[in-house]
């Protein structure tokens, strides 16, 4: 991607009731264990469509912005791993309620 990461950006759709969640952060607001979250995304492959056959499951659509630049990656939730896992929960925790 060339510059640094400037923002993360996370939009979950899916699961049971299919609500959709999207929350937005400044990457200098993470922590390291979060950042390395978005070092791995930038390491994973872009978007190429939606994920087939996963009833019931979150999708999660995450974009790593950096100046005009942007890199989306869409993963399903078995596809969220260690590195991951306090990216996504960090940016859940700051989406705002539905309620």
């Amino acid at each position: 991607m060339g510059d640094e990461p400037e923002r993360i950006a996370l939009e979950r759709s899916g699961g049971f009731v299919n609500v959709t969640l999207r929350a937005d952060l400044p990457t200098e607001a993470l922590t390291p264990h979060e950042r390395a979250g978005v070092d791995a995304l930038l390491r994973r492959p872009a978007a190429q469509g939606a994920i087939a056959g996963a009833p019931d499951r979150y999708q999660y659509d995450l974009t790593v912005r950096s100046g005009a630049r942007q890199h989306h990656v869409r993963l399903g939730e078995h596809e969220i791993d260690e590195r991951l896992r306090p990216l996504i929960q960090r940016l859940e925790d700051t989406a705002p309620s539905e309620r």
